[in-house]
């Protein structure tokens, strides 16, 4: 076996050992595996993102944004890390970082609904309410029975003191999201 393919499979199996303690809630064990994997090949998005992951579950903000910089760091296109970090500096009410990560992860990738209901969320929390309502009239088209989008964009309204639209975008919310036999799908997730 040549050296090369030593020290893949090796590092494969630190993050394999990771996924598998990750699949079943053994984080300590898993953060231990992907550790091993990255001191094996610093370049490992994988692990990297898999940690990010791990820090981000538990609450554990510092650690996950260390994890999520180092891999935006070697991976700058990475399909999720935005989004991940963005997440992390809207927990710790850091908006304006918030905000340039979102955007770049719809940037990435424009079909990307979490990434514009997050840009929403900071528009209505910093009370930049047009901005809201254009984001979640975005993920409407996309999806009318995005049951978050619904419920925010009839909330923005009530703030911005419209109530008429306000009272028929909540009426709008509880029709799509009725859990009766016809409208069951919306009440499962």
């Amino acid at each position: 076996m040549t050296a090369v393919l030593s020290l893949y499979v090796l590092q494969n199996r630190y993050a394999l050992q990771g996924i598998f303690y990750q699949t079943v809630h053994s984080h300590d064990n898993a953060i231990i595996q992907f550790r091993k994997a990255i001191e094996i090949n610093p370049g490992d998005s994988y692990s990297y993102y898999q940690l990010g992951l791990i820090y981000k579950e538990s609450g554990d903000w510092e650690k996950a944004e260390s994890m999520y910089q180092k891999l935006l760091a070697l991976a700058p296109e990475h399909p999720y890390a935005p989004f991940d970090l963005g997440y992390i500096y809207i927990e710790k009410k850091e908006y304006g970082k918030a905000i340039v990560l979102c955007e770049r992860a719809v940037a990435l990738n424009p079909e990307n609904i979490d990434a514009l209901h997050a840009l929403g969320n900071i528009y209505k929390e910093t009370g930049t309410y047009k901005k809201a309502i254009v984001l979640y009239s975005k993920i409407l088209e996309r999806d009318p029975a995005h049951r978050y989008a619904l419920w925010d964009l009839a909330e923005v309204y009530e703030k911005m003191g419209m109530k008429e639209k306000a009272e028929e975008q909540y009426k709008q919310y509880h029709e799509m999201t009725d859990c009766s036999v016809r409208r069951f799908w919306n009440c499962l997730d």
